[in-house]
């Protein structure tokens, strides 16, 4: 039987209305099996199919994606572990005053460190009286939780002071099973809130630094949430949209993984917020800071997730064995990128 997913995505292919004639498509997937000397998916989930997409010789394969991410993990070996588990990359940030989210407390199953006291946490009843008491003390109403060594938006929740009695057996059995940390909620800037206020729209940055250590900004797409989702990202439904590496201007067109429907659009479909040249606040200091942090490590590539506050942007986190296909697709194909070129 045929996974969920890759019937999803067949039959989304089949339903569009937008694809180049049979003989053609056709003709192009022959031409890139050739080429690549396997199946190449990406034709089908990257669009290529589609009338619009003319240059589908310039877009990597999976095998080239993978050599590409391999190789790059292989220059930082040993720093691996620095972006893999957020309490030692937010420690890293810190250190050299690079702007991230505060982690208030943590824990490893029923073990909560909080201000690096361990507290030994045995019932749903000491569970709340202690998060309570960090709440007060930390003058706070709400915590931002999502697993230590999470991926893709999966499992990430919030607590509310004011609804934390209501809180699920599933999600407290949840706690309790894996490694979360508990971190502030971040305060969104006004101008992205107009676009959607429902979860932080985080902008995915794609940096490459050579062996002089010069970092370039590789590509960047914000990804834009939905009513009622507290995550924006791809993989859970959101919409995003490319912007100018050099101005912050978002592009004109926003899609969906073809997994989600693959949809097309040109305003949020929730605020009627257009796309085009909508302007991406602080962009400057974006720069300034990714082009500062992506120094203090040793991958040639890194995925950078990035939020905008009121008071500037704000680093989440760093990815090192990201989705760098979805880079490629929004980029209308990276082996025409200039500092693509230079990487290779």
């Amino acid at each position: 039987m045929i996974p969920k997913r890759k019937r999803q995505i067949l039959l989304s292919f089949l339903k569009d209305k937008h694809k180049k004639n049979w003989l053609q498509i056709i003709k192009e997937f022959i031409t890139l099996y050739l080429s690549e000397k396997n199946i190449p998916v990406n034709y089908i989930t990257h669009f290529l199919y589609r009338k619009s997409a003319s240059n589908y010789k310039d877009y990597l394969s999976l095998k080239e994606n993978e050599k590409l991410i391999e190789w790059s993990c292989s220059q930082a070996a040993d720093q691996i572990v620095l972006v893999e588990n957020k309490l030692l990359f937010e420690e890293l940030l810190v250190k050299n005053n690079i702007s991230t989210p505060k982690i208030f407390f943590h824990n490893s199953k029923n073990k909560f460190t909080y201000k690096g006291d361990v507290f030994e946490i045995k019932s749903k009843k000491e569970l709340f009286s202690f998060i309570n008491k960090i709440f007060d003390e930390e003058n706070v109403q709400r915590f931002f939780c999502k697993p230590v060594d999470g991926r893709m938006g999966q499992n990430i929740f919030l607590l509310d002071k004011n609804t934390l009695k209501n809180l699920d057996d599933t999600l407290i059995n949840l706690i309790f099973s894996q490694e979360f940390m508990f971190q502030d909620v971040i305060a969104q800037h006004n101008s992205l809130n107009k676009i959607n206020k429902f979860s932080v729209n985080t902008l995915r940055i794609v940096t490459y630094k050579n062996k002089e250590s010069k970092v370039e900004i590789l590509s960047g797409f914000i990804r834009l949430g939905r009513t009622g989702s507290i995550v924006d990202n791809a993989h859970a439904g959101g919409i995003v949209v490319s912007f100018n590496k050099e101005t912050g201007e978002m592009g004109q067109e926003g899609i969906q993984l073809i997994d989600n429907g693959s949809g097309v659009f040109y305003k949020h479909p929730d605020t009627g917020i257009v796309f085009d040249s909508f302007q991406i606040p602080c962009y400057t200091q974006v720069k300034e800071i990714i082009t500062n942090v992506a120094v203090l490590l040793k991958f040639p590539l890194l995925g950078w997730d990035v939020a905008i506050t009121p008071n500037g942007p704000v680093v989440v986190e760093a990815n090192h064995d990201f989705h760098l296909l979805l880079s490629d697709r929004m980029e209308n194909g990276l082996k025409k990128n200039p500092v693509f070129s230079k990487l290779l």
